[in-house]
């Protein structure tokens, strides 16, 4: 009879690993080999991170030795993939780690731990005669710490964190300075309470308010804008000689 397995298996995200532009950028050879390194980071003594059984971190060469080599039979690609974030290196002892790994063991032990302990609570009420002989308390193991944000990843966190323009419209920095820059401050936030009427009227929702205004709320207020005789221009304020005017449109849709 074959030997119970005691690692529970991989789960793989296929969504993620197409999508993931770290991932995508990379050539075949080093994709299959950063593959063949998540199944060592899986398997390892320390859930994600690339451990001896005595915890001692194994070196990049060592990484190198035992996974293997890239079709230019190079052992570069494992500095390929800590230069594209596709994997950090814990700054306490050098050790390789997969943020993505260890972050989901460290939410996993704490749910278990969090059912264990509701379980526990619902074993007590229902037994009413205690056990006769105490059983021994099993330690459990340390939960890992998830590994902080990379700079990179807090940018990119930052730049897609998207604010309340209006009640029903939200935009990121980005958008908003794009409209800006198309259509002047006064021409965006135009734009924005037509979209923001529509929405709170028809109670529609989109993904991205952003490719909503690119798609038609912008022809919507070039019309506005073409019917109120003023061209379809974008003015900053001192053009010409002309001051800032307040301009009221009616909303048609």
């Amino acid at each position: 009879m074959a030997k119970k397995k005691s690692i529970t298996a991989m789960p793989f995200d296929t969504g993620d690993w197409l999508r993931c532009p770290e991932v995508k950028i990379l050539k075949p050879d080093v994709r299959g080999l950063w593959f063949d390194l998540l199944c060592y980071l899986w398997e390892s003594v320390e859930r994600g991170v690339m451990v001896k059984p005595n915890h001692e971190p194994y070196s990049r060469d060592e990484i190198v030795l035992l996974i293997g080599l890239d079709c230019s039979n190079s052992g570069n690609w494992l500095e390929t993939l800590i230069e594209n974030d596709v994997c950090s290196v814990r700054e306490s002892d050098g050790a390789i780690f997969s943020r993505r790994m260890v972050r989901d063991y460290y939410i996993s032990q704490k749910r278990s731990q969090a059912g264990k302990l509701g379980g526990d609570k619902t074993k007590n009420r229902l037994v009413s005669v205690p056990p006769k002989k105490e059983e021994p308390v099993p330690v459990e193991a340390p939960v890992q710490t998830p590994p902080p944000l990379t700079q990179k990843e807090k940018e990119k966190l930052e730049k897609a964190k998207k604010y309340k323009y209006a009640e029903f419209v939200s935009l990121t920095k980005d958008e908003y300075m794009k409209l800006v820059e198309l259509h002047t401050e006064d021409g965006a936030k135009r734009i924005i309470e037509i979209l923001n009427t529509y929405k709170g009227s028809s109670g529609r929702k989109y993904k991205s308010d952003y490719y909503t205004i690119k798609n038609w709320v912008e022809n919507k207020y070039n019309e506005e804008i073409r019917r109120n005789g003023q061209g379809n221009r974008t003015t900053s304020p001192g053009d010409s000689g002309e001051t800032n005017k307040q301009h009221t449109y009616r909303d048609t849709f």
